[in-house]
Parts: structure tokens; sequence; C-alpha cells
């Protein structure tokens, strides 16, 4: 199993609600990460995807950004 990290913040520096994993191809949601105080958040994979990023917050616009692959190092 590998992990991925982030930090994501909205425009006033507090973290924001939740991130949303999804495979890029098929839309399929991958997982949901919900961020520590500071903006932290990570989610584990257990195989190489190609995947989408969506940062969601209250009172925001969501934010989707990719194509990133997630590659097992073995």
């Amino acid at each position: 199993m590998a992990t991925i990290n982030g930090r994501a913040k909205r425009y006033d520096g507090t973290a924001i609600d939740y991130v949303l994993l999804f495979h890029w191809k098929t839309g399929k949601c991958l997982g949901k990460s919900i961020p520590d105080s500071v903006g932290n958040w990570s989610f584990n994979y257990t195989e190489n995807m190609i995947v989408g990023i969506t940062y969601v917050a209250d009172g925001c616009e969501p934010i989707t950004h990719g194509a990133y692959e997630f590659v097992l190092n073995k």
C-alpha cells in the first residue's frame, strides 16, 4: 500500500471540508479524505491508477485538477 499526501486550504487559510479522488477515465469515486485542522489530507492506494482530485469547501466553488498517475513503488 502507498499513500498520497496533500494540503488544501480555503482562501482564508482554514482547512477545506473534504477531498474527493476519482478514476480519471471513468469518473468513478475512489475515496474521500477529510483534512485535519491545517488542511493536511492523505489517501491510501493499493494499485497503480490515474486519478483526478476535487477539493470541496462550503461557500467555495469545487476545484478539480489532474490527471495524476499514482504508481506503487515495488
